[in-house]
């Protein structure tokens, strides 16, 4: 009744529920009473389902009055089912309750469900899961179906023995991660906001800081038109752009102050032109060379696609769009805001006469000292050379480890067990729960749910992992709630890996395999590690798949080790003697007819009872102890054509058990599969494949399901592959964003030397992204590779600008030396603030498991990428293309 009632919530596409027996009239029939009056088991059924039949007739067609005529009868309680006539045996009327029991109370037991919560009694449970349309909010939703369940439970329930309990609220949970994700939102806008105001004053940081919400705005409604809802990667998404989308108006708010520093006599209208004008076209050029360098990501392939895409695609107009607010809505603000500073007691070039600060002077000697000789310079660059080198080294040595996605911080986990294949229903729920009473003993576990004979409910991970089509009575789910993850000091991930010992025990007393399923973040797989093997026949993959399987029993990181060779529980076979019931007149069918009646509940008709909530099924049964006996046949009689019926079992062949082998194919290849997770301290498939791989005489591949099975191929599957495909993609993606670069920059600069020195910087990020991965003990993730990718836009947008002001300079008329100097001496700060910026935007994700890569790749690859590139560029323009790029300046004013 509660689910019916909230059914009605709109914007729901499926409530489904779980555990629990409704209520039934079962007719146990008797095999003994049957055979004493003559009754079998499909005539008890015809009876059953002929004499529940109402219908209308017509009218009466009277003179004096006119009434419908409706004939036939319905069931409305256990007495008219148990009242039922059959037939007429020696003159006596044959009723149902003559040959059967009839029963009003629950259905059989088919499946089962208990819940366990910390300090109390286990109980019996019915889940209600609930499923909402796309494009649904789910917090106001759960918060709807909530509110209507209590009322519900206090209006309906209140007087009984049954309460409600929430053991998971996905609405919630969602709720809370997206108000922590606004909020660091919020705190990256301010953080930025007061960055700016440090460095360049409380005017300037106001101009700044109209930039953020003008075009995250702008960036949602495009985020709107394009059908993206506001969830975890999108808010992301915006949280990246923000250490970006300030860069221009950064950019033209620092020339402005300096504009209006050096040049008094101007007014702030003409001084904000001459400005904007100045770093204009760098300008569009850097902001273009980051969306080059960010779309390419969207075009990731495969099941990772999807869920990557909003980054670059946001990110990328976030980009286009604060290009339109830093020379729209920035210069507007300047004039506006800026305008009350005072420079009057500013002398003529007041930026000259101003004295360096401490780090201007020391790189100004630095700098000198790196110009002076070409061998200071090459020892400039092995230093550099010598750094990312070392780097580098970090990931060889697995200082810094790399893998798909980190494990996620979740409130719940779950466990598969499956018992011995004959196992019973209530056999394996009684076994569960002394699991569970374990497994609760451990300070962060809350509850435990255990479904038997039934799939957990449908989710995410059950969808990968295909869990949901777990229906056998050895086989259950049981669902782990933890406490919520700000009340505990540990991850979710070191709560189960604490609890992997007592599971993996349990599991060797009870002969079951046991499998721990963490909620992935990503990526949609079977297992982590999964090889398939392929082969010319049964035979040969079923050799081959024992030997994989016994190299990987072997390697101590390999848990819930799993085959596809393991058998489903038997089949009994009770085979139709054709010779035998060829003479006793019956058929197979007939047979077959009375097999389901015999081994199944089979709804025969349903009450007519319209105060119950929901239908009342009349199932025809018989009782377990006939069911599960030797001889279960026994009594039984189908018809004969011969003597009118005789004993089922004549027609019948001795029983006999049959192995279920579940056949797997692979795009139409026969294919078997050994699975398993990781764990310990190299929980990366690649890592678990480098040390099985070199142990398999096979042929080893990893992209493609192999064409060629003459012989055997093992293919290598689950999180590497999925690591395997996104790492390919997005190095394909880096190779298109430096061919893009290239070309823009050479547009721009008219040389094939320039566009080399720009880019040069990139890799040097690697000096800060490595040892930043091994200095916080994060994964080198896919969001680390998203983090380097885009900083590379970031990297190259500051030499660009840094180039062409050196190149401005050089056509004011100043010497190659130090127009270099120059630049780097007064770009440095629009440079610093802008990485400054980048640093503190994403220093929010570092909390964030899943995002933590990202973060650390933008923050730390800023950090070395800014202080070496301020070297590094002027030093390689200096000595590869100074003077030929001096003479061409000069060549182009003078004409």
């Amino acid at each position: 009744p509660l689910a019916r009632e909230l059914s009605s919530t709109p914007d729901l596409s499926r409530v489904e529920l779980l555990g629990g027996r409704k209520r039934a009239i079962r007719v146990i029939a008797n095999p003994e009473k049957m055979q004493t009056y003559g009754v079998s088991l499909l005539s008890l059924m015809q009876a059953l389902k002929n004499n529940d039949a109402l219908a209308p007739a017509g009218k009466n067609w009277s003179d004096k009055d006119v009434v419908d005529v409706e004939v036939g009868g319905r069931l409305h309680s256990k007495d008219d089912v148990a009242q039922l006539a059959i037939g007429q045996r020696a003159g006596r009327v044959v009723f149902v309750k003559d040959v059967a029991e009839v029963i009003d109370g629950p259905e059989e037991l088919v499946r089962s469900s208990l819940l366990l919560e910390k300090n109390a009694e286990p109980e019996k449970a019915v889940s209600i899961v609930f499923a909402k349309r796309k494009g649904t909010n789910v917090v106001t939703l759960a918060k709807k179906l909530l509110q209507r369940a209590g009322t519900f439970m206090k209006e309906e329930a209140g007087n009984s023995d049954i309460k409600m309990t929430v053991v998971r609220d996905y609405g919630s949970t969602a709720s809370e991660k997206s108000n922590e994700l606004i909020e660091h939102l919020l705190l990256a806008t301010f953080s930025v906001s007061v960055l700016i105001a440090i460095f360049m004053g409380i005017r300037a940081s106001l101009v700044v800081a109209t930039a953020i919400p003008v075009t995250l705005a702008l960036t949602l409604a495009i985020y709107y038109f394009m059908g993206y809802t506001l969830n975890r990667v999108t808010l992301f998404a915006l949280i990246f752009s923000i250490g970006i989308l300030v860069d221009d108006a950064i950019v033209v708010v620092e020339n402005i102050e300096r504009h209006l520093k050096e040049n008094t006599k101007d007014g702030i209208v003409k001084a904000t032109i001459k400005a904007v004008n100045e770093v204009g076209n760098p300008t569009i050029l850097a902001t273009f060379t980051v969306i080059a360098a960010i779309l390419p990501m969207a075009f990731v392939r495969g099941l990772m696609g999807p869920y990557m895409k909003p980054i670059p695609v946001g990110a990328s107009f976030a980009m286009i769009l604060s290009l339109f607010v830093a020379f729209i809505v920035t210069p507007w603000a300047a004039v506006k805001l800026l305008k009350a500073h005072h420079h009057k007691d500013e002398p003529e070039g007041g930026h000259e006469a101003q004295k360096l600060g401490r780090l201007d002077r020391l790189y100004k000697k630095v700098m000198e000292t790196l110009l002076g000789t070409k061998k200071s310079a090459w020892n400039f660059g092995f230093l550099t050379v010598g750094l990312l080198l070392l780097a580098s080294s970090l990931i060889y040595f697995k200082a810094v480890k790399v893998k798909m996605l980190p494990f996620d911080n979740k409130q719940e986990f779950q466990v598969l067990i499956d018992y011995p294949t004959e196992t019973p229903l209530l056999v394996s729920q009684a076994w569960s729960k002394e699991l569970a009473e374990e497994i609760l003993k451990n300070k962060e576990v809350e509850a435990v749910q255990i479904f038997a004979g039934e799939a957990a409910p449908y989710s995410f991970s059950g969808m990968v992992k295909h869990t949901f089509l777990r229906n056998q009575d050895y086989q259950n789910d049981m669902q782990i709630v933890l406490t919520e993850k700000g009340k505990r000091s540990e991850s979710s991930h070191e709560v189960i890996e604490s609890l992997r010992p007592i599971i993996k025990k349990f599991g060797e007393e009870k002969k079951a395999l046991t499998k721990v399923l963490e909620i992935p973040p990503g990526p949609p797989v079977l297992a982590t590690m999964i090889a398939e093997i392929y082969g010319p026949d049964e035979k040969t993959r079923e050799k081959v798949t024992k030997e994989i399987e016994g190299i990987f029993a072997k390697e101590p990181s390999v848990v819930d080790l799993d085959t596809t060779l393991r058998l489903g529980r038997p089949w009994k076979l009770y085979e139709y003697d054709q010779l035998k019931g060829g003479q006793l007149g019956t058929n197979a069918n007939e047979l077959m007819a009375l097999g389901h009646l015999l081994f199944s509940e089979t709804p025969v008709t349903t009450l007519s009872n319209v105060n119950s909530p929901e239908e009342v099924n009349v199932d025809l049964s018989v009782a377990q102890v006939q069911r599960s006996s030797d001889k279960p046949f026994a009594g039984l009689r189908v018809p004969s054509f011969e003597t009118g019926t005789v004993e089922a079992a004549q027609a019948l062949k001795p029983p006999k058990l049959i192995d279920n082998r579940t056949l797997y194919r692979k795009n139409l290849k026969p294919v078997s599969y050994v699975m398993s997770e990781l764990s310990g301290a190299e929980e990366a498939p690649v890592y678990g494949i480098l040390k099985l791989a070199p142990q398999i005489k096979y042929t080893l591949q990893t992209a493609d399901v192999p064409w060629n099975t003459t012989s055997p191929v093992v293919k290598w599957d689950g999180e590497w592959f999925i690591t395997y495909e996104v790492f390919r993609d997005l190095g394909a993606a880096f190779a298109v964003v430096m061919i893009l670069i290239y070309i823009l920059v050479l547009g721009w600069f008219k040389s094939f030397t320039v566009p080399l020195i720009i880019m040069a910087p990139i890799p040097i990020s690697l000096i800060g992204i490595l040892p930043g991965h091994a200095l916080l003990g994060s994964y080198f993730t896919a969001t680390s590779m998203i983090g380097f990718i885009a900083g590379a836009g970031i990297i190259v947008r500051n030499s660009i600008i840094l180039v062409d002001f050196i190149e401005h300079q050089l056509g004011l008329g100043m010497d190659l030396k130090e127009a270099v100097v120059s630049a780097g001496v007064l770009r440095f700060r629009p440079m610093l603030l802008t990485a400054a910026a980048v640093v503190v935007g994403s220093s929010v994700m570092l909390a964030d498991p899943i995002f933590q890569g990202l973060a650390v790749s933008l923050i730390f690859g800023e950090v070395a990428a800014t202080i070496l590139s301020r070297f590094a560029v002027p030093v390689l323009y200096y000595w590869f293309v100074g003077k030929s790029r001096l003479g061409a300046i000069r060549a182009e004013m003078n004409s």
